[in-house]
């Protein structure tokens, strides 16, 4: 029976003998057997191919560019076998055709292995990891995914070198000392280096997305522990939070007052980022009529920009005030009182200039005093071409009282003493008098700790006590107005400019020849001489002017480029000061002052900020400017009825 199975050529068994029992069943199971065994081999095969494509990473390639070339091979190859694969691939892992980045960037994306960089405190050449994938640290039931700051292997290693020595950071953290002069200075060395480690801890923590969107990073301890071995993570860690703790208490020494508002003055930098294009002004009761008429102007003049105006509590700016101006278009009234933190001082009048400014909520602000009036829209200040170059535009007072401050501010800048301090008025001599705040135009985020810095010298550390021997700012410069140039300087921030317009003043000619000052200047004036009638004799005629005529108002004219009036300050009474019913003034030409320093002055100061300007070129207003003044004048006597 079981010769039939045998081949041809086989021999037959012998008689009594067989083949061994054979069930087909068993050779059915050797068959199966053979074949799993086949399928597992080729599937752990297929496996390891498609897995060498898309999930193996090497940590210590160098350049990325070679896993992103392999990882193209490996889409181009598969996308007509499975293009939902490369689809799903190009969520965590950047492209660079299609997110048009550089080289440079694409080396240290945040989804990308990153090249090994030396760390300046800490050598992980051999063991230092590869970035984490967005799975690795972030929660399954979210889409979303890490990102790293903009070069976040140099901003780290930068900011690790930079941690002050133990000697340096008691010098720094020690409490800022002296009075007057020698404490100006001492903030400003304290300031620039404030400027300079701030600026390294903001490089790490702020993030720019694709979107244009910025926010703050606070997360980073994740990636720190991504970037190094398991062995040096911890000391690389004890370094950061070093330097977040030194950060902190730096920035609490010197400008305290943020906070609670805002946690940290890197909060406070981030939320005007995308703030746009504002106006801001200060206002309380007192000048709250005032903006009832010069907000509608701006609009008449065709700025649409938002407006903010800042009070100091409700005993400021009264409620009722208030929702009359927020009743204009555009308009928000906003207590900066709650905003600052003046503990052991008190935010008052003009010193809330530049906190009105910091605390706005634009990126760029035009600040413009409540009395100030323009000519034409101020959103053409955004377009000057000295602004655009600096991010800080600032505007010249009269040149008056002439005085030399030079060996002051030898005393209180840090140096090298920059050019344009050296071309100042102060330096020359030339006026004690340099800046003149009316209107203020800042790029928050360009000038930021500059703003810090002029906001204290408004803050804490203004006013002075003669009995405890204490010089404050205020005792040093008029008010607020030069703290912003030498805020500025002091913070080793030299990008601003004065506009290069000229000063003057606009009014009525009064002819000294026929001029009695004793019906039109207080009474005090004839104690000393009536300046503006004996000057003519004495003084010496500007070159190119054969008369010495006079204009006496409290306004100061400011001229735009083409010699054309751009915008005064002082309202348009005759005296915003007079204890009696003040009247509105009439404005027929105004007047240019001289460039040359006269003696005596083109500008004699009289009582209640009235100035007198003296042997300078009268020229006319043209029709439409005069037009302008009727329209600004029949706005603010509606408001005064």
């Amino acid at each position: 029976m079981f010769d039939s199975y045998l081949p041809q050529h086989s021999t037959p068994l012998k008689e009594g003998r067989s083949h061994p029992p054979c069930p087909r069943l068993k050779v059915r199971r050797k068959c199966m057997a053979l074949r799993t065994i086949h399928l597992v081999f080729a599937a752990a095969a297929g496996w390891l191919i498609v897995s060498y494509f898309f999930f193996w990473t090497d940590s210590s390639t160098p350049d990325a560019k070679g896993t992103r070339t392999a990882f193209g091979m490996a889409k181009d190859r598969l996308w007509r076998i499975h293009p939902a694969i490369v689809r799903t691939a190009d969520v965590w892992w950047q492209d660079s055709t299609s997110q048009n980045m550089s080289e440079e960037s694409l080396a240290t994306s945040p989804v990308e292995p990153q090249a090994n960089v030396e760390s300046a405190s800490i050598k992980d050449k051999d063991s230092q990891k590869s970035v984490p994938k967005a799975s690795k640290y972030t929660n399954n039931n979210t889409e979303s995914r890490h990102i790293f700051p903009d070069d976040f292997d140099r901003a780290l290693d930068y900011l690790f070198s930079i941690i002050p020595d133990e000697m340096y950071l008691r010098e720094l953290l020690r409490p800022v000392i002296g009075t007057g002069a020698e404490k100006l200075r001492e903030l400003g060395l304290r300031t620039r280096a404030y400027k300079h480690f701030f600026e390294a801890w903001e490089k790490l923590h702020l993030v720019t997305e694709d979107n244009g969107n910025t926010y703050v990073r606070d997360d980073l301890v994740p990636y720190i522990r991504a970037k190094f071995s398991e062995q040096t993570f911890p000391e690389a860690l004890r370094k950061y939070e070093t330097y977040r703790h030194f950060i902190a208490k730096l920035s609490a020494l010197l400008f305290p007052w943020t906070s609670p508002y805002f946690g940290d003055h890197m909060s406070l930098h981030a939320s005007s980022h995308h703030g746009g294009r504002g106006i801001v002004f200060t206002a309380g009761d007192n000048h709250a009529a005032f903006l009832l008429a010069a907000i509608p102007s701006l609009r008449t003049l065709g700025c649409e920009l938002p407006v903010e105006i800042m009070y100091l509590g409700d005993s400021d700016l009264g409620e009722d005030f208030r929702a009359e101006l927020e009743a204009l278009p555009g308009v928000v009234t906003r207590d900066l009182s709650a905003m600052v933190s003046d503990e052991g001082w008190r935010l008052t009048g003009w010193a809330g200039k530049p906190f009105s400014i910091l605390f706005s909520s634009f990126r760029e602000v035009i600040l413009i005093d409540a009395d100030s009036l323009f000519f034409v829209n101020p959103e053409v200040l955004f377009n000057d071409e000295d602004y655009v170059r600096t991010g800080a535009l600032f505007f010249k007072d009269r040149m008056i009282m002439p005085e030399s401050k030079k060996r002051w501010l030898q005393q209180i800048l840090p140096k090298p003493i920059s050019k344009l301090v050296r071309q100042s008025r102060m330096w020359t001599g030339e006026s004690g008098h340099m800046q003149e705040s009316g209107v203020v135009v800042v790029d928050k985020w360009t000038h930021f700790v500059a703003l810090l810095l002029v906001c204290r010298l408004n803050g804490p550390d203004r006013d002075g006590d003669k009995k405890a021997g204490i010089v404050g700012t205020y005792d040093m410069v008029y008010g607020d107005k030069e703290t912003f140039w030498i805020g500025w300087e002091l913070a080793g921030d030299t990008s601003y400019a004065f506009h290069p317009g000229a000063a003057g003043t606009m009014g009525v000619i009064q002819d000294p020849d026929n001029f009695n000052p004793t019906n039109d200047l207080p009474a005090s004036n004839l104690d000393r001489g009536l300046a503006a009638t004996v000057t003519k004799r004495h003084r010496k005629m500007a070159p190119g002017h054969e008369s010495d005529l006079t204009i006496c108002a409290p306004q100061l004219l400011h001229l735009d480029r083409d010699k054309r009036p751009l915008w005064f300050n002082g309202w348009l009474y005759k005296n915003k000061y007079a204890r009696t019913k003040r009247t509105i003034g009439e404005f027929d030409v105004f007047m240019e002052e001289p460039k040359e320093v006269l003696d005596p002055g083109a500008w004699q100061l009289e009582e209640n900020n009235m100035c007198c300007l003296s042997n300078a070129a009268t020229r006319e207003f043209t029709k439409e400017e005069t037009e302008w003044l009727g329209e600004l004048i029949k706005m603010a006597k509606i408001k005064e009825n």
